[in-house]
């Protein structure tokens, strides 16, 4: 057990969930093959992780052809979560050894987004809806963020880095967060004003109200 522990660590895992993967009858195996399959021992962070994910989502009747998307992950080829997500996806119908060329388009091998291009193409998704944004303010970010997740030109991008520039977009449109954006501390705060706001309004009324006429006794000269 102490190798599979050692195994697992060369993919990143911290000591503790390594020995638990080892511990797991499961998934020990799978992911051990799922190592052997690459013909390394070591791994950096990302290419570690993603064989990792995919020891942990694997099976054999929906996911064929898993040592040939290890090597791809161990190469370089499957660089991201989204790209592993597709090769899991077409490899379910379809043999990548047979058709390498229509495996990379499939899973955009060698398609890189760079940071400006994610900055611009997030920008032009929450332009088209800038208006409806800024009257729901932090409501709507969750619908605009659906948008951007089904944008053509973000579909390769580092989905990690997609989400720190719209946040950082979204915080330089809107603004922090305030009552606005959370329902009930604005009910709360217009239940708190409330009686204020009718103080004063009752002092207003009394400071306008007009002076009482003094009575006077008619004069009984002639």
């Amino acid at each position: 057990m102490d190798a599979l522990i050692s195994k697992f660590e060369a993919l990143g895992l911290a000591a503790e969930k390594a020995k638990e993967a080892a511990g797991n009858k499961k998934l020990a195996p799978t992911l051990s093959g799922i190592i052997d399959a690459t013909g390394q021992t070591t791994f950096d962070k990302s290419s570690g992780m993603l064989l990792y994910t995919l020891g942990t989502t694997v099976t054999k009747d929906k996911t064929p052809h898993a040592e040939y998307i290890a090597q791809a992950i161990a190469s370089g080829r499957i660089a991201s979560t989204e790209q592993l997500t597709a090769a899991t996806k077409f490899c379910i119908k379809n043999d990548p050894a047979a058709n390498e060329q229509a495996f990379d388009e499939a899973c955009g091998v060698g398609v890189v987004v760079s940071d400006d291009e994610i900055s611009a193409s997030v920008k032009d998704v929450i332009d088209s809806v800038k208006d409806s944004l800024v009257k729901e303010r932090y409501r709507g970010q969750g619908k605009v963020l659906g948008l951007i997740k089904k944008a053509p030109a973000l579909r390769w991008a580092d989905s990690g880095k997609v989400k720190s520039e719209f946040d950082a977009q979204i915080l330089a449109l809107l603004g922090p967060k305030d009552e606005r954006d959370d329902p009930a501390a604005a009910k709360k705060a217009a239940a708190t004003n409330k009686p204020a706001a009718a103080a004063k309004s009752n002092a207003g009324a009394a400071a306008k109200a007009p002076e009482a006429k003094k009575w006077e006794p008619a004069s009984l000269e002639a």
